[in-house]
């Protein structure tokens, strides 16, 4: 078990080192044609998404009838998402399945937890994505066509009585006993409602680096919350590319065009995504070494935790 911790590890060191080489090749001049304050003030707004995402993930399984400290919350959420840099998107969850394991949440229930944050965040990311309309018809007339319809099939899929049946069918799959009761509206309001807000600072990072480059436009701001929601839950569906390089640029492209050169447009994507992943390694690297126990100990009450599954 220690052997294949070590080679995850050092696969998702080597893929990092790799995505971090190659986006600054890519983004060396757009990056140094940027202001300071505008680098540094997105990079605030990425740690803002990702600690929102981490409050949705918590109350997540809080619905699930198994809620853990935000202190454990953060750490799987954080480290899990470092998996997303292997080939296949899909080792995120796997990752945090595990994770949420060693936090007292058996893999059956952890890999349902990750089954429904993954669910309310790509629906809050359809509703969120209806700012950036315009630019995705301009991409495809039938992906635009496709997210509106998908936003009411997903929110009644949230809907309790409805996602309680859709997890129960999971579980019947992994051969696992249903839920004791119906999923709360309280806290899957509340995750759904912490997905948007991940989704928002998230696209007002974005909208930073557009507004440094190209002047602040209040036209702007919607259009990068949007499009920068699709993208990244496009680039989550296509699992082939790592971190779904390359999708999630075409939509912000598409999203920044109107109000600068395409190939600016292109600069502050791929420079997003740079931020997004030395933000992202920085507090995945901060949650693992968390996880000694002297500071677990000091941050987090003996009596908050969940018991170890039987």
């Amino acid at each position: 078990m220690n052997a294949v911790r070590g080679l995850v590890t050092l696969a998702i060191v080597v893929a990092v080192g790799v995505a971090v080489k190659s986006q600054w090749s890519e983004v060396r001049n757009t990056i140094t044609n940027l202001d300071w304050w505008a680098l540094a003030v997105s990079a605030v707004f990425v740690f803002l998404g990702m600690g929102a995402a981490v409050r949705a993930w918590q109350h997540a399984l809080g619905a699930l009838e198994h809620p853990i400290p935000a202190f454990d919350a953060a750490r799987c959420y954080l480290v899990g998402q470092l998996g997303k840099y292997l080939p296949g998107s899909v080792w995120a969850f796997v990752l945090q399945t595990e994770l949420v394991r060693r936090a007292g949440v058996s893999r059956a229930n952890g890999f349902v937890a990750v089954l429904v944050t993954v669910g309310l965040s790509i629906t809050s990311a359809l509703v969120v994505g209806l700012l950036a309309l315009p630019a995705l018809f301009q991409i495809s007339t039938f992906a635009a066509v496709a997210v509106i319809a998908l936003v009411p099939v997903a929110l009644i899929c949230c809907y309790p009585p409805v996602l309680t049946r859709l997890v129960n069918l999971a579980l019947r799959i992994l051969r696992r006993g249903p839920l004791q009761r119906q999923l709360a509206m309280p806290k899957i309001a509340l995750a759904l409602g912490w997905c948007a807000i991940s989704w928002v600072l998230y696209g007002i990072h974005l909208w930073l680096l557009a507004s440094s480059s190209a002047g602040f436009e209040a036209g702007t701001l919607m259009r990068c919350i949007g499009a920068l929601a699709l993208g990244m839950v496009a680039g989550v569906l296509v699992v082939i590319a790592p971190s779904g390089i390359g999708v999630r640029e075409a939509v912000i492209v598409a999203a920044l065009s109107p109000f600068m050169d395409s190939g600016v447009a292109l600069g502050l994507a791929l420079a997003s995504r740079l931020i997004f992943t030395l933000c992202e390694v920085f507090a995945g690297l901060v949650a693992a070494l968390s996880g000694s126990r002297v500071l677990r100990n000091a941050l987090v009450r003996e009596d908050s935790r969940v018991p170890a599954p039987s």
